[in-house]
């Protein structure tokens, strides 16, 4: 369950009641909630973004995770430690997915890198979770996350 300040809350409603212009990190970077759909973390939220207690996961030596931005109200999926090898099998990717309609994002690690991220789901109210796939040539693993 996500934890929300309501005193603060309180407090933004009656300024906001007064007339008074509130600037927060999320709304002062252009993106709350559903306004994140699909933008890039990166240039929105990262600033203060947590990775939730059950949201990693080792796949061989692939870590992937979910990231989700307080301010912004939303969730994106990150691997790293992963290398795509153009003659393996498959590209290394991670997948955030939102568990209320199954909206999802994907990214595949690109060739020379050790990782990627997606862009963002709407994270208001509802609960996603990353999922991944690392082929480590002898060997793939693929996994997911908890929800959060």
């Amino acid at each position: 369950m996500k934890v929300r300040n309501w005193a603060a809350s309180l407090s933004v409603l009656a300024l906001a009641a007064a007339g008074t212009a509130i600037a927060t990190p999320a709304n002062a970077a252009g993106c709350y909630g559903s306004t994140c759909e699909g933008k890039d973390p990166a240039a929105y939220c990262q600033s203060d973004a947590i990775t939730p207690s059950n949201g990693a996961v080792w796949l061989g030596s692939a870590y992937v995770e979910l990231r989700y931005s307080p301010s912004c109200r939303a969730a994106w999926a990150r691997i790293s430690q992963a290398t795509y090898v153009p003659q393996d099998q498959s590209v290394p990717w991670v997948t955030v997915h939102r568990t209320s309609d199954g909206k999802e994002y994907t990214c595949a690690v690109p060739n020379g890198s050790t990782g990627c991220y997606t862009k963002m789901v709407n994270d208001i109210d509802v609960k996603s979770y990353a999922k991944g796939f690392y082929d480590g040539g002898a060997r793939t693993w693929s996994g997911s996350t908890g929800s959060y």
